[in-house]
């Protein structure tokens, strides 16, 4: 992992030399704003673990960082404030120790902060910030979401029943709620989703407990068109490579209508056929999809239409499509097989 650490830096660098954001201007206030914004594009990526030398898959060797707060993000796609042009949130994930140990005097050098998710029941864990640290950031102009209680799997529901899985999920997106208000003083704006998984229910119990948007680890990005409640973040984890990082820094978003089945719902079946309509056509040259253990895509260019024929895995997969383009566009989102039970 050591001979990795120039191709980190130079990964970092492209984010500070493309985002131009983060900094201590402020964005337009609510005031000022247009009653219609611009379309912004925006890019989330997700950290997790920060190391200075080796680590494992999910620990990184990093030297800079930008961010525009979860917050702005919110008002922005509530049509309350602009946001700057290019704008990159920088998140992590689980509560680690090393976000105030290496990423803060990092972030402090370019002036920036970051959007932290920690798992409630783990702060003060070994390895993991206290709430006294999350206190400190949180003055320091650290926004503090959550990424629930346990790191529940939220749609692995075993042999438990529906309702009972259901007031499950209720408990871990509520109490984590409630605890980072009693703890911090402070509502969470967002939610991570532990492992990027969601569906339907899922969804709709995060707007319930009071979180105004969420993330997922779904490919793409983000812009005013985007679901709050699944917002794409790119993993940043050990061994992804320069030109990868590169492409998720000039990735397009592709949108899609008329997708069946609806996003978020569970299927009954190992099998499963997948359609979408590309709102721009021209898309469609050159299009490639991954879903589950195996997928095969058919396009239909006098219809305007793309349908996967899938072969899932059991619980959540990933939906992935894109468009090389140039642009280069891409979109995802999950879909839970129940096939096993």
């Amino acid at each position: 992992m050591t001979r990795c650490l120039p191709k980190t830096a130079v990964l970092l660098v492209l984010v500070l030399a493309l985002a131009g954001c983060g900094r201590k201007s402020q964005p337009p206030a609510a005031s000022q704003a247009p009653k219609t914004l611009p379309n912004r594009i925006v890019r989330v990526l997700c950290y997790h673990n920060l190391v200075t030398t080796g680590g494992g898959f999910y620990d990184t060797t990093v030297e800079t960082f930008q961010a525009i707060s979860c917050r702005q993000l919110s008002d922005y796609l509530a049509n309350v404030r602009d946001i700057p042009d290019k704008s990159v949130i920088i998140t992590f994930d689980d509560g680690r120790s090393s976000v105030l140990g290496i990423a803060k005097p990092l972030l402090d050098k370019c002036g920036y902060v970051a959007t932290l998710f920690p798992i409630v029941g783990s702060v003060g864990s070994k390895g993991n910030l206290t709430w006294e640290e999350l206190k400190q950031l949180s003055a320091a102009g650290y926004e503090i979401g959550s990424h629930t209680v346990s790191h529940l799997n939220l749609t692995r529901r075993g042999s438990s029943s529906l309702q009972a899985w259901q007031d499950r999920v209720r408990d871990e997106l509520e109490e984590s709620f409630s605890t980072l208000v009693d703890k911090l003083g402070q509502p969470p704006v967002a939610l991570a989703y532990p492992f990027g998984n969601y569906d339907t229910f899922t969804m709709r119990a995060a707007k319930d407990a009071g979180y105004q948007l969420a993330f997922s680890i779904d490919p793409g990005v983000v812009d005013n068109q985007s679901d709050l409640w699944r917002l794409p973040r790119r993993m940043v984890v050990k061994g992804l490579s320069l030109s990868t990082f590169e492409r998720s820094l000039v990735t397009e978003p592709l949108h899609l209508t008329e997708i069946e089945p609806a996003i978020g719902l569970h299927v009954g079946a190992k099998t499963v056929k997948l359609s979408a309509a590309p709102r721009d056509g021209s898309v469609m040259t050159g299009m490639q999809a991954e879903v589950g253990a195996h997928s095969d895509l058919q396009l239909d260019q006098e219809a305007g239409r793309l349908t996967v024929t899938a072969t899932l895995r059991p619980g959540a997969n990933l939906v992935r499509l894109w468009s090389p383009g140039p642009p280069w566009r891409e979109t995802g989102w999950i879909i839970v097989s129940d096939a096993t039970r």
